[in-house]
């Protein structure tokens, strides 16, 4: 049997996604809530206490909680306890991250003459500045990704790029250790420079190759991984990939 305030949660959440309450419209009382559903003030505060938590709701002073303005950063925070709670495999979460990434470079470039480049600019003299900091290497390699996804003008493609960055943070650690930073430095660089100098092919190649080497060097390890990158990601044999 669902705990109580499982079921207060999804009847406040229903009514939200439905439409019965909109933007600034007062959710019902404890005490209605209370007599609704036959039980104490623990569970309707609990649910209550949810909803606030993944942004459906806000309360105010003097009592009372309300519908929050729904945005990208609601969804952000319903979906993310969701997939953690599912437990995403890593492989999968950079399948999708790939073809993100893909997409990401190609409308960035669509929008090349009018994009200000700024943003991406700074993240790269950051990580170049930063190249032995292996602690905020995750933060700047998420820097410099999601300027790529913002300059796609399209909010929903840039928040999902947000979640999977979200998804891959307890991966941080794992995901550097014992890599070289250098290498992984050198890497973005040649996304950059393809996507300052319009180049869509070679920035879609070199985004996708970099991810691929992620996973390669996981799966082999630090060490292995460094002894075949040369042979194995040529940057000439395009048919490597």
């Amino acid at each position: 049997m669902e705990p109580k305030s499982t079921a207060i949660y999804e009847y406040l959440e229903q009514m939200i996604v439905k439409g019965d309450l909109t933007t600034g419209d007062k959710l019902p009382s404890e005490s209605e809530l209370c007599s609704r559903f036959d039980v104490s003030r623990g569970p309707v505060r609990a649910a209550l206490d949810k909803l606030t938590a993944i942004g459906l709701v806000y309360k105010k002073k003097g009592g009372g909680s309300y519908v929050a303005e729904q945005g990208m950063d609601s969804f952000r925070n319903v979906m993310l306890p969701a997939l953690k709670v599912n437990s995403v495999d890593f492989n999968e979460i950079m399948e999708v991250r790939t073809a993100l990434d893909k997409l990401c470079v190609e409308m960035c470039l669509n929008n090349h003459e009018q994009n200000d480049y700024h943003q991406l600019d700074e993240a790269m003299k950051a990580m170049v500045k930063e190249v032995k900091n292996r602690k905020a290497f995750f933060e700047m390699d998420r820097a410099f990704h999601t300027a790529i996804s913002k300059l796609t003008g399209n909010d929903l493609l840039h928040n999902l790029n947000l979640l999977i960055w979200d998804m891959l943070q307890s991966n941080a650690r794992k995901e550097y250790a014992g890599h070289d930073l250098e290498e992984l430095v050198t890497e973005h660089k040649r996304i950059y420079k393809s996507i300052k100098e319009n180049d869509v092919e070679l920035a879609v190649l070199y985004s996708v190759r970099h991810l691929k080497k992620i996973v390669f060097r996981r799966q082999t390890g630090p060490e292995e991984g460094a002894e075949t990158d040369k042979k194995r990601w040529n940057p000439w044999l395009f048919n490597t990939l």
